[in-house]
């Protein structure tokens, strides 16, 4: 009985055995005959937000075990670090990278063509182009021999890694080489051409490419594109990327600030959405190419805004500012040579500077002059009140008096002595004129 009941048992082992790997296999064959693709974006300057996206979304593909990642190019190019944080992680991805430009019209210039050329698989619409990668400085000009060199050796390995040719990545670098989508596959630049998503897809079905030192071999069989876009965070980030934006947040912030110190902090709101503005401004121009000597010239043209209302000079200081403050504008972002995506439009800088002058000239002038008529406008309430004389008043030196609880200079027509009664009857500057009242 005991080696029956044994027997049974060991079958029944067996059978689940088979069971589970039966199960495990049939999941298997389902993943495989039904490929998940995450399907992310890069669609402007390349950017610190950017990386971001780019680094979580391949994590998010490994760690889902998709069959790969397809990343839609667009852009004139970004920040190096930016741009090599996105490429290590493309390199080291544990699955397969397809870069891909589009829509027709798109290009990968600059960073993007790092991007493309360090990608598993590169493949570009119809009229597209691939190139302009010489590295450039804060100031919009070329870089130094030591930087250019260091960028040729970069993408000339990444190149090599991927077996694409590495003579026309040089030249991308130090002849600002760019090629349409036919010149850059008959170049070996990229793997091949696609019309749109689905001739990718198409294309991509047993393409071999190495991944993680492993051979894979794709397919697009009854597949699945599950698009991941930038988080409201990414999004946040990322128009901080916008030259427009960040040049009218770095104004607002000064606005926010001189509007502050010209109500010495009665009037706070202001001064913390300035202080607010600044900041994001600031982390704004470390996502782009700019000039410190156009920051301190619109600084500089708040300073002479805010002391033409404070001691006025007939306009000779506001025009110093207007000056500073256009020069400053110009200056600011160096770039602008490289694309309008570099700089705000002439447009918004001419409507800025006209609101600045508006501004300082109208609304902070305003201002003061109610505060300066309101003290004004205390001071003369002190006439026809009645105080007492503190120190004697004669006709030659005048003296003191104390009047609703404050000590004034005071003069009169008659001398008066100290501890008398007496009524303002008018006020001259700081100075009070008095008489004496009779005791009863």
């Amino acid at each position: 009985m005991t080696k029956k009941f044994t027997s049974i048992v060991v079958l029944l082992s067996v059978l689940l055995f088979s069971a589970a790997i039966f199960a495990a296999e049939t999941a298997a064959a389902q993943a495989s005959s039904h490929p998940v693709y995450i399907q992310l974006s890069i669609d402007g300057i390349v950017d610190a937000a950017t990386a971001d996206y780019i680094v979580k979304g391949i994590g998010l593909a490994e760690k889902e075990n998709a069959a790969g990642v397809i990343i839609t190019l667009q852009t004139p190019g970004g920040l190096d670090k930016a741009m090599r944080d996105i490429c290590n992680k493309i390199l080291a991805s544990k699955v397969p990278v397809i870069s891909y430009v589009t829509p027709k019209g798109a290009r990968a210039a600059s960073a993007g063509a790092y991007i493309l050329l360090a990608s598993h698989v590169a493949a570009m619409a119809e009229g597209t182009h691939v190139g302009t990668a010489h590295p450039v400085d804060f100031q919009g000009g070329t870089t130094s021999e030591k930087i250019t060199n260091d960028a040729i050796a970069t993408i000339k390995g990444w190149a090599r890694i991927n077996n694409r040719n590495e003579q026309w990545a040089e030249e991308a670098v130090t002849k600002n080489v760019s090629s349409s989508e036919i010149e850059a596959l008959k170049e070996k630049v990229i793997d091949f051409t696609a019309v749109d998503t689905a001739e990718l897809m198409k294309k991509l079905d047993k393409f071999k490419v190495k991944v993680a030192g492993k051979e894979i071999v794709m397919s697009t069989a009854n597949y699945e594109i599950k698009p991941i876009g930038f988080s409201q965070r990414h999004k946040f980030l990322h128009q901080l990327s916008d030259p427009n934006i960040v040049y009218v947040l770095f104004l607002i912030g000064l606005y926010g600030l001189i509007f502050e110190l010209a109500n010495a902090g009665t009037v706070v709101i202001p001064g913390i959405a300035g202080a607010i503005a600044l900041v994001l401004a600031f982390i704004g121009f470390g996502n782009l190419p700019i000039n410190n000597a156009g920051v301190i010239l619109i600084v500089l043209s708040a300073v002479l805004f805010f002391l033409e209302l404070m001691h006025s000079t007939h306009g000779v200081l506001a025009l110093g500012g207007l000056i500073s403050m256009v020069m400053g504008s110009l200056l600011l972002f160096p770039s602008r040579s490289l694309g309008e995506q570099w700089a705000p439009s002439y447009l918004l800088i001419g409507t800025m500077v006209l609101l600045t002058v508006a501004f300082f000239v109208f609304v902070i002038a305003a201002v003061l002059k109610a505060f300066k008529k309101k003290a004004i406008t205390g001071v003369q309430t002190l006439v026809g009140k009645k105080g007492v004389v503190s120190a004697d008043i004669t006709s030659e030196t005048g003296g003191i008096v104390n009047v609703g609880g404050e000590d004034w200079q005071a003069i009169a027509d008659e001398p008066v002595k100290a501890r008398e009664i007496i009524e303002v009857l008018e006020v001259n500057g700081m100075k009070l004129k008095v008489k004496k009242i009779p005791r009863k």
